[in-house]
Formats: structure tokens, C-alpha cells, sequence
């Protein structure tokens, strides 16, 4: 887990506890999130579709393309995110290749599994 490692000693974090909402399908997002404790559940009209854990990555389709957040996440237990806007994220790709391919191995496994999904229900 290269990137819980890259985050884990980070002193910008929040904090979140069972139940709370991170943010809401439809939102503006301006912050991907790398998860250091606890598990987040990623819903997509009302059906939880991930459960993250930690070192897992989320949010990053909106500061990707400066889109609305696609789906809801909530903290499932208590959580300690580490927030990453959009300077952060450009300065982590050009210094950090690592975290470029993590991001992009993330996205890639969650539009196969998705594909997956719709072309056997």
C-alpha cells in the first residue's frame, strides 16, 4: 500500500464518525480523499456499490475533470481522510509517479467492474 504510506504521517486530515456524510451525489468536489483509518461506503442512487478501506483512494473523478461528485460516500466507522485538492494532486502526479499510476489503476478497476455490472446484471 505505497499510498497509505505516502499519507499516513500527513497533519491535514479530517475526521469522521460512523454515519457521517462526506459528501452527496451531485455536489461540487473539490478534494479527493485518501482513506488512513477506518471504512467508507460509496453509494450510487441509494445502492452501496464499494466499501473502501485503508490506503483506498475516492473522489477523484472530480477534481479530475471539475465534474459533479458521481456518487455518496459515508464514513461507515469512525475515519481519518486526508483531503487532496486540486494544487496538491497536480504537484502529487509531477513528483510522485507512483501516485499517478494508483490513481489511474483505481479508475480503470472501478469502470471494469462497473462495465462488468451492466453487461451481466
Amino acid at each position: 500500500m505505497q499510498t497509505l504510506q505516502l499519507f499516513r504521517d500527513s497533519k491535514t486530515f479530517r475526521s469522521y464518525d460512523p454515519g457521517d456524510t462526506i459528501f452527496e451525489e451531485g455536489e461540487p468536489g473539490d478534494v479527493m480523499y485518501v482513506v488512513i483509518e477506518g471504512q467508507v461506503g460509496i453509494t450510487l442512487k441509494g445502492k452501496l456499490i464499494e466499501t473502501l478501506e485503508e490506503g483506498s483512494i475516492f473522489g477523484e473523478m472530480a477534481i479530475i475533470d471539475d465534474s459533479p461528485r458521481s456518487a455518496k460516500a459515508t464514513a461507515l466507522t469512525t475515519c481519518k481522510l486526508v483531503p487532496i485538492d486540486q494544487k496538491w494532486f497536480t504537484y502529487l502526479i509531477r513528483q510522485t509517479p507512483f501516485f499517478a499510476i494508483q490513481v489511474m489503476t483505481v479508475m480503470a478497476e472501478r469502470i471494469r467492474r462497473l462495465m462488468s455490472e451492466t453487461v451481466n446484471p
